[in-house]
């Protein structure tokens, strides 16, 4: 696949709209709500850049194998994991926002590097984890209160939303098959 110009401005275009200010940075403690499941849950669902990143990860995996779709959304869960209770510990995480929004131009890139397979499937997964740790930071910086729950709550939207959009992209992928095979039985 060689990206063309209509990919590189649809991927500025989703860049511009996941500024720093629609990623919600320290939404939590300026609004003086604690952390719970419940914000947690939401807080992947209400930031464009968290959002846009895990909808396009969906959207990659669904053209993989289901395997290698569940290492893609596994790689990608793990190292949010890992980045959130690092940022829990870093007060500063919320500066890496510039990078969650470079993630969302090179994530769809790193996916797709996948196939390749050799070096630069490791290369590829090392991208993946590392804007994943970013996104991670981010949200373990804004945790305040009930840290495990909130984090447990961005956890299972992150991952229900990236399968949600995988088996929907498949079933569009699937559906449009078949009526393009109904349509050529008629003409």
């Amino acid at each position: 696949m060689v990206i063309g110009t209509r990919q590189w401005v649809l991927a500025g275009a989703v860049t511009l709209l996941s500024a720093p200010c629609f990623a919600h940075v320290g939404h939590l403690g300026e609004h003086g709500m604690q952390a719970s499941f419940t914000t947690g849950f939401l807080h992947p669902l209400t930031g464009l850049d968290h959002l846009t990143a895990l909808i396009l990860i969906g959207i990659f995996a669904a053209s993989y194998s289901s395997r290698k779709a569940a290492q893609i959304i596994g790689c990608f869960a793990l190292a949010l994991i890992g980045g959130f209770f690092v940022g829990v510990e870093w007060s500063s995480a919320h500066q890496v926002e510039g990078l969650v929004t470079v993630s969302l131009v090179i994530l769809p890139i790193a996916v797709y590097a996948l196939r390749k397979g050799g070096a630069m499937r490791w290369v590829a997964m090392l991208a993946i984890a590392a804007f994943s740790a970013c996104h991670g930071l981010v949200q373990g910086a804004e945790a305040i209160g009930a840290v495990s729950e909130f984090g447990f709550g961005s956890l299972t939207a992150s991952v229900l939303v990236m399968t949600a959009t995988m088996l929907i992209a498949r079933w569009i992928k699937s559906a449009s098959r078949e009526l393009h095979c109904a349509k050529r039985r008629r003409n």
